[in-house]
Protein backbone atom coordinates (compact mmCIF):
# COMPACT_ATOMS: atom_id res chain seq x y z
CA UNK A 1 0.00 0.00 0.00
CA UNK A 2 1.42 3.39 -0.80
CA UNK A 3 2.58 6.04 1.77
CA UNK A 4 -0.30 8.59 0.26
CA UNK A 5 -3.35 5.47 0.59
CA UNK A 6 -2.10 4.87 4.12
CA UNK A 7 -2.33 8.67 4.59
CA UNK A 8 -5.98 8.75 3.27
CA UNK A 9 -7.49 5.18 5.13
CA UNK A 10 -5.65 6.38 9.05
CA UNK A 11 -5.21 10.41 9.61
CA UNK A 12 -9.22 10.20 8.97
CA UNK A 13 -9.74 7.43 11.17
CA UNK A 14 -7.44 9.11 13.94
CA UNK A 15 -9.43 12.47 13.49
CA UNK A 16 -12.40 10.87 14.41
CA UNK A 17 -11.08 8.93 17.42
CA UNK A 18 -10.11 11.82 18.51
CA UNK A 19 -13.54 13.62 18.32
CA UNK A 20 -14.81 10.45 20.08
CA UNK A 21 -11.90 10.82 22.96
CA UNK A 22 -12.63 14.36 23.72
CA UNK A 23 -16.32 14.36 24.38
CA UNK A 24 -16.86 10.66 26.06
CA UNK A 25 -16.53 12.94 29.45
CA UNK A 26 -18.82 15.67 30.76
CA UNK A 27 -18.31 17.58 27.01
CA UNK A 28 -19.64 21.13 26.15
CA UNK A 29 -20.03 22.98 22.87
CA UNK A 30 -19.26 26.34 22.75
CA UNK A 31 -19.87 28.63 20.01
CA UNK A 32 -18.08 31.71 18.45
CA UNK A 33 -19.40 34.70 20.74
CA UNK A 34 -21.00 37.79 19.32
CA UNK A 35 -18.30 39.79 17.25
CA UNK A 36 -17.19 36.51 15.76
CA UNK A 37 -14.05 35.91 16.99
CA UNK A 38 -12.18 32.71 18.04
CA UNK A 39 -13.01 29.25 16.88
CA UNK A 40 -16.92 28.60 15.90
CA UNK A 41 -16.73 25.16 17.93
CA UNK A 42 -15.19 23.91 20.72
CA UNK A 43 -15.34 20.80 22.79
CA UNK A 44 -14.50 20.70 26.66
CA UNK A 45 -13.31 17.13 28.07
CA UNK A 46 -12.32 18.50 31.61
CA UNK A 47 -8.71 17.75 31.13
CA UNK A 48 -8.53 18.30 27.67
CA UNK A 49 -10.14 21.14 25.29
CA UNK A 50 -10.54 20.68 21.48
CA UNK A 51 -11.36 22.95 18.70
CA UNK A 52 -12.83 22.03 15.22
CA UNK A 53 -10.79 23.76 12.39
CA UNK A 54 -11.45 24.24 8.07
CA UNK A 55 -11.26 25.79 5.87
CA UNK A 56 -13.52 25.90 2.33
CA UNK A 57 -12.33 28.67 -0.32
CA UNK A 58 -14.25 28.50 -3.65
CA UNK A 59 -13.11 31.01 -6.37
CA UNK A 60 -14.86 32.26 -9.53
CA UNK A 61 -12.51 33.49 -12.72
CA UNK A 62 -14.68 35.10 -15.06
CA UNK A 63 -12.36 36.77 -16.84
CA UNK A 64 -8.25 36.70 -17.28
CA UNK A 65 -5.78 37.01 -19.66
CA UNK A 66 -4.63 34.29 -22.47
CA UNK A 67 -0.79 33.91 -20.53
CA UNK A 68 -2.29 33.79 -17.43
CA UNK A 69 -1.10 29.96 -15.81
CA UNK A 70 -1.26 28.23 -12.18
CA UNK A 71 2.09 27.89 -12.20
CA UNK A 72 2.75 30.88 -12.94
CA UNK A 73 0.60 31.99 -10.14
CA UNK A 74 -2.11 33.40 -11.43
CA UNK A 75 -5.71 31.95 -10.19
CA UNK A 76 -6.56 29.70 -12.91
CA UNK A 77 -5.81 28.26 -16.33
CA UNK A 78 -8.55 29.37 -18.01
CA UNK A 79 -11.38 30.92 -16.88
CA UNK A 80 -14.19 28.97 -14.64
CA UNK A 81 -14.42 27.82 -11.14
CA UNK A 82 -11.50 26.08 -8.26
CA UNK A 83 -11.84 25.01 -5.23
CA UNK A 84 -9.22 26.63 -4.09
CA UNK A 85 -8.58 25.61 -0.46
CA UNK A 86 -10.38 22.30 1.03
CA UNK A 87 -9.22 21.88 4.75
CA UNK A 88 -10.23 19.93 8.02
CA UNK A 89 -8.58 19.06 11.44
CA UNK A 90 -8.89 19.62 14.81
CA UNK A 91 -6.55 21.26 17.93
CA UNK A 92 -6.75 21.84 21.23
CA UNK A 93 -4.86 21.87 24.86
CA UNK A 94 -4.45 19.15 26.88
CA UNK A 95 -3.68 19.34 31.09
CA UNK A 96 -3.20 22.85 31.08
CA UNK A 97 0.24 22.72 29.38
CA UNK A 98 0.10 20.78 25.83
CA UNK A 99 -1.50 22.07 22.63
CA UNK A 100 -1.32 20.11 19.91
CA UNK A 101 -2.82 20.22 15.57
CA UNK A 102 -3.78 18.00 13.20
CA UNK A 103 -5.14 18.97 9.92
CA UNK A 104 -5.72 17.79 6.44
CA UNK A 105 -5.02 19.31 2.94
CA UNK A 106 -7.32 17.88 0.16
CA UNK A 107 -5.65 18.09 -2.91
CA UNK A 108 -5.97 16.72 -6.65
CA UNK A 109 -3.95 13.14 -5.83
CA UNK A 110 -6.07 12.57 -2.60
CA UNK A 111 -5.66 14.32 1.38
CA UNK A 112 -2.26 15.44 2.50
CA UNK A 113 -1.09 16.32 6.05
CA UNK A 114 -0.96 19.61 6.58
CA UNK A 115 -0.15 20.78 10.45
CA UNK A 116 0.63 17.85 12.70
CA UNK A 117 2.55 18.98 15.88
CA UNK A 118 3.08 19.10 19.58
CA UNK A 119 3.82 22.05 21.77
CA UNK A 120 4.29 21.90 25.70
CA UNK A 121 4.16 25.47 27.42
CA UNK A 122 5.01 24.21 31.01
CA UNK A 123 7.59 26.86 31.56
CA UNK A 124 7.32 30.13 32.02
CA UNK A 125 7.96 32.43 28.65
CA UNK A 126 9.32 29.38 26.54
CA UNK A 127 7.58 26.44 24.33
CA UNK A 128 8.88 23.43 22.22
CA UNK A 129 7.21 22.20 19.70
CA UNK A 130 7.63 19.26 17.60
CA UNK A 131 6.23 18.21 14.43
CA UNK A 132 4.99 19.38 10.88
CA UNK A 133 4.01 23.33 10.94
CA UNK A 134 4.78 26.47 9.69
CA UNK A 135 9.09 27.55 9.90
CA UNK A 136 8.93 31.03 12.01
CA UNK A 137 10.05 32.89 8.72
CA UNK A 138 7.90 35.65 7.10
CA UNK A 139 4.78 37.39 8.21
CA UNK A 140 2.31 36.75 5.41
CA UNK A 141 3.25 33.21 5.07
CA UNK A 142 2.46 32.64 9.03
CA UNK A 143 -0.57 34.04 8.80
CA UNK A 144 -3.50 31.98 8.15
CA UNK A 145 -4.74 31.42 4.54
CA UNK A 146 -7.93 32.59 5.62
CA UNK A 147 -6.91 35.80 7.74
CA UNK A 148 -5.69 37.81 4.61
CA UNK A 149 -7.72 40.74 3.31
CA UNK A 150 -7.17 39.96 -0.10
CA UNK A 151 -8.04 36.05 -1.24
CA UNK A 152 -4.12 34.81 -1.35
CA UNK A 153 -0.80 35.97 0.15
CA UNK A 154 1.50 37.81 -2.18
CA UNK A 155 3.05 35.89 -5.28
CA UNK A 156 6.43 37.28 -3.63
CA UNK A 157 5.85 35.12 -0.15
CA UNK A 158 4.65 32.25 -1.78
CA UNK A 159 7.24 32.28 -4.11
CA UNK A 160 10.08 32.97 -1.89
CA UNK A 161 8.74 32.06 1.97
CA UNK A 162 9.49 28.31 2.87
CA UNK A 163 5.88 27.33 4.75
CA UNK A 164 5.99 23.76 6.61
CA UNK A 165 8.42 21.44 7.71
CA UNK A 166 8.99 18.95 10.21
CA UNK A 167 11.42 19.84 13.09
CA UNK A 168 11.97 21.23 16.29
CA UNK A 169 10.79 24.49 17.14
CA UNK A 170 11.82 26.63 20.35
CA UNK A 171 9.66 29.75 21.12
CA UNK A 172 9.09 32.40 23.68
CA UNK A 173 7.84 35.90 24.75
CA UNK A 174 9.15 38.67 27.02
CA UNK A 175 6.44 41.18 28.72
CA UNK A 176 3.37 39.53 27.24
CA UNK A 177 3.89 39.42 23.93
CA UNK A 178 6.04 43.01 23.49
CA UNK A 179 8.70 40.91 22.27
CA UNK A 180 8.36 37.16 20.34
CA UNK A 181 11.14 34.94 19.31
CA UNK A 182 11.67 31.72 17.39
CA UNK A 183 14.59 29.09 17.29
CA UNK A 184 13.92 26.16 14.91
CA UNK A 185 15.62 23.51 12.96
CA UNK A 186 13.61 21.06 10.31
CA UNK A 187 14.43 19.19 7.74
CA UNK A 188 15.88 20.46 4.50
CA UNK A 189 13.72 23.30 2.00
CA UNK A 190 13.09 21.75 -1.50
CA UNK A 191 12.96 25.07 -3.74
CA UNK A 192 11.33 24.32 -7.17
CA UNK A 193 13.28 25.18 -10.39
CA UNK A 194 10.54 27.63 -10.58
CA UNK A 195 9.95 31.16 -9.24
CA UNK A 196 6.53 30.91 -8.68
CA UNK A 197 6.35 27.65 -7.40
CA UNK A 198 8.03 28.36 -4.37
CA UNK A 199 9.05 25.68 -2.13
CA UNK A 200 7.41 22.06 -2.10
CA UNK A 201 6.70 21.33 1.34
CA UNK A 202 7.76 18.19 1.86
CA UNK A 203 5.42 15.30 3.54
CA UNK A 204 5.97 14.00 7.08
CA UNK A 205 5.52 10.47 6.62
CA UNK A 206 8.51 10.13 4.11
CA UNK A 207 10.99 12.04 6.07
CA UNK A 208 14.06 13.68 5.57
CA UNK A 209 15.48 11.94 2.28
CA UNK A 210 17.16 14.03 -0.25
CA UNK A 211 18.27 16.74 1.94
CA UNK A 212 20.23 17.71 4.99
CA UNK A 213 18.67 20.29 7.66
CA UNK A 214 17.62 23.89 7.39
CA UNK A 215 18.46 26.69 10.49
CA UNK A 216 15.48 29.10 10.99
CA UNK A 217 15.04 32.35 13.63
CA UNK A 218 12.64 35.19 14.28
CA UNK A 219 12.05 37.99 16.27
CA UNK A 220 9.40 40.24 16.36
CA UNK A 221 8.11 43.69 18.18
CA UNK A 222 4.76 45.00 19.50
CA UNK A 223 5.85 47.65 21.79
CA UNK A 224 2.08 49.15 21.77
CA UNK A 225 0.79 46.41 22.49
CA UNK A 226 -0.76 42.87 20.85
CA UNK A 227 -1.86 43.59 17.00
CA UNK A 228 -5.04 40.80 16.94
CA UNK A 229 -5.06 37.71 14.21
CA UNK A 230 -5.18 38.16 10.39
CA UNK A 231 -4.93 41.28 8.56
CA UNK A 232 -8.09 43.71 8.82
CA UNK A 233 -8.21 45.53 12.15
CA UNK A 234 -11.70 44.50 13.29
CA UNK A 235 -11.02 45.70 16.60
CA UNK A 236 -10.71 49.89 15.17
CA UNK A 237 -8.56 50.16 18.04
CA UNK A 238 -5.92 52.98 18.35
CA UNK A 239 -2.70 52.70 16.81
CA UNK A 240 -0.68 49.07 17.67
CA UNK A 241 2.54 48.76 15.40
CA UNK A 242 5.34 45.35 14.88
CA UNK A 243 8.26 45.17 13.53
CA UNK A 244 9.87 41.68 12.79
CA UNK A 245 12.58 39.98 10.42
CA UNK A 246 13.32 36.41 10.18
CA UNK A 247 16.59 34.39 8.86
CA UNK A 248 17.30 31.12 7.67
CA UNK A 249 20.20 28.74 6.72
CA UNK A 250 19.30 25.44 4.28
CA UNK A 251 22.15 23.07 4.12
CA UNK A 252 20.95 21.60 0.88
CA UNK A 253 22.73 18.33 -0.44
CA UNK A 254 22.37 20.30 -4.02
CA UNK A 255 22.13 23.86 -2.91
CA UNK A 256 22.75 25.71 -0.44
CA UNK A 257 20.53 28.70 0.43
CA UNK A 258 20.75 32.13 2.47
CA UNK A 259 17.47 34.29 3.27
CA UNK A 260 16.29 36.97 4.91
CA UNK A 261 13.32 39.18 5.66
CA UNK A 262 12.08 42.19 7.50
CA UNK A 263 8.68 43.34 7.64
CA UNK A 264 5.81 45.79 9.43
CA UNK A 265 2.52 45.75 10.16
CA UNK A 266 0.64 48.76 11.09
CA UNK A 267 -3.43 48.94 12.15
CA UNK A 268 -5.94 51.86 14.24
CA UNK A 269 -9.01 52.49 13.51
CA UNK A 270 -9.78 50.02 11.10
CA UNK A 271 -7.22 50.42 8.76
CA UNK A 272 -4.39 48.29 7.72
CA UNK A 273 -0.89 48.59 6.62
CA UNK A 274 1.91 45.79 5.86
CA UNK A 275 5.06 45.48 4.16
CA UNK A 276 7.54 43.01 3.59
CA UNK A 277 10.90 42.52 2.20
CA UNK A 278 12.64 39.23 1.28
CA UNK A 279 15.68 38.22 -0.04
CA UNK A 280 17.78 34.95 -0.56
CA UNK A 281 20.87 33.81 -2.30
CA UNK A 282 21.43 30.27 -3.52
CA UNK A 283 24.24 28.70 -4.80
CA UNK A 284 25.58 24.92 -5.68
CA UNK A 285 27.13 22.76 -2.84
CA UNK A 286 30.55 21.97 -2.85
CA UNK A 287 30.12 18.16 -3.97
CA UNK A 288 26.22 18.16 -4.93
CA UNK A 289 24.32 14.73 -4.73
CA UNK A 290 22.53 15.05 -7.65
CA UNK A 291 22.18 18.00 -10.59
CA UNK A 292 21.52 21.18 -8.69
CA UNK A 293 18.63 23.29 -9.08
CA UNK A 294 20.46 26.24 -9.77
CA UNK A 295 23.37 26.23 -12.22
CA UNK A 296 25.40 29.35 -10.44
CA UNK A 297 25.19 31.30 -7.31
CA UNK A 298 21.56 33.65 -7.94
CA UNK A 299 20.24 35.90 -5.73
CA UNK A 300 15.85 36.91 -5.66
CA UNK A 301 14.11 39.45 -4.27
CA UNK A 302 10.34 40.30 -3.51
CA UNK A 303 9.93 43.61 -1.96
CA UNK A 304 5.51 43.66 -0.76
CA UNK A 305 3.59 46.47 0.80
CA UNK A 306 -0.31 46.30 0.67
CA UNK A 307 -2.85 48.93 2.81
CA UNK A 308 -6.69 47.98 3.41
CA UNK A 309 -9.39 50.02 5.58
CA UNK A 310 -13.33 48.81 6.82
CA UNK A 311 -15.70 51.08 5.20
CA UNK A 312 -18.75 50.39 7.06
CA UNK A 313 -17.98 48.89 10.67
CA UNK A 314 -16.98 45.41 10.23
CA UNK A 315 -18.49 44.04 6.82
CA UNK A 316 -17.13 45.77 3.85
CA UNK A 317 -13.17 46.80 2.90
CA UNK A 318 -11.16 47.99 0.25
CA UNK A 319 -7.39 46.58 -0.40
CA UNK A 320 -4.93 47.67 -1.98
CA UNK A 321 -1.55 45.16 -2.60
CA UNK A 322 1.84 46.34 -4.71
CA UNK A 323 4.44 43.79 -5.16
CA UNK A 324 8.04 44.04 -7.13
CA UNK A 325 9.60 40.86 -7.80
CA UNK A 326 12.98 40.02 -9.24
CA UNK A 327 14.06 36.16 -9.58
CA UNK A 328 18.05 37.15 -10.24
CA UNK A 329 19.01 40.28 -9.18
CA UNK A 330 22.05 39.90 -11.33
CA UNK A 331 19.70 39.70 -15.08
CA UNK A 332 16.71 42.27 -16.47
CA UNK A 333 14.59 39.61 -17.69
CA UNK A 334 10.86 38.42 -17.86
CA UNK A 335 11.29 37.20 -14.11
CA UNK A 336 11.43 40.81 -13.19
CA UNK A 337 7.81 41.77 -12.50
CA UNK A 338 5.47 44.39 -10.77
CA UNK A 339 2.31 42.75 -9.39
CA UNK A 340 -0.77 45.33 -8.68
CA UNK A 341 -3.66 43.84 -6.58
CA UNK A 342 -6.99 45.48 -5.28
CA UNK A 343 -10.19 44.00 -4.39
CA UNK A 344 -13.49 44.72 -1.94
CA UNK A 345 -14.38 42.54 0.59
CA UNK A 346 -17.71 41.61 2.41
CA UNK A 347 -17.37 40.18 5.74
CA UNK A 348 -20.94 38.58 6.69
CA UNK A 349 -19.09 36.94 9.59
CA UNK A 350 -15.60 38.32 10.00
CA UNK A 351 -13.26 35.78 8.52
CA UNK A 352 -15.95 33.08 9.61
CA UNK A 353 -17.64 33.70 5.97
CA UNK A 354 -16.73 36.49 3.23
CA UNK A 355 -16.97 37.76 -0.23
CA UNK A 356 -13.81 38.74 -2.04
CA UNK A 357 -13.76 40.71 -5.16
CA UNK A 358 -10.43 41.85 -6.67
CA UNK A 359 -8.70 42.27 -9.88
CA UNK A 360 -4.95 41.54 -10.24
CA UNK A 361 -2.31 43.07 -12.85
CA UNK A 362 0.87 42.12 -13.45
CA UNK A 363 3.59 43.50 -15.77
CA UNK A 364 6.62 42.25 -17.04
CA UNK A 365 9.55 44.99 -16.88
CA UNK A 366 11.90 43.62 -19.60
CA UNK A 367 11.58 40.93 -22.28
CA UNK A 368 7.72 39.95 -23.20
CA UNK A 369 4.51 41.10 -22.22
CA UNK A 370 2.65 38.48 -20.89
CA UNK A 371 -1.19 39.10 -21.31
CA UNK A 372 -1.83 37.20 -17.83
CA UNK A 373 -3.95 39.64 -15.55
CA UNK A 374 -7.43 38.43 -13.75
CA UNK A 375 -10.75 39.19 -11.95
CA UNK A 376 -11.19 36.58 -9.59
CA UNK A 377 -14.71 36.37 -7.04
CA UNK A 378 -13.66 33.93 -4.00
CA UNK A 379 -16.01 32.80 -1.33
CA UNK A 380 -14.59 31.67 2.08
CA UNK A 381 -16.10 29.42 4.99
CA UNK A 382 -13.79 29.10 7.84
CA UNK A 383 -14.62 26.98 11.10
Amino acid sequence: MSTMRRLNSTIPLALCAALAFTSTGPAGVAHADESDDGDLVVLDGGFAQLSLIGLLQTQFVPWQGDDALIVSGDPADAPGARVRRARFGVKGWAWGEVDWELSLDATSEGMDLLDAWVGYRGLTGIGFVIGARKVPYSRFAMMGAGDGALADRPLGVRAMAPFRQVGLTIEGDVGNGIVRWALGAYNGFSRSQSFNQGYRETTALEGNRFTRLAYVARAELAPLGPLGDGMPDFSRKGLRLGVGGGFYYDDGKTVETLGWEVDLLLKVCGFHFAAELLNDSAEPADQPSTDPVVPGSVSRMALVAEAGYLLIGEQLGLTARFELLDDNTDLDNGGDQIVVTGGVQYYLHRQHLKAQLEFSHREELHGLSLDNDSLMLQVQFEL
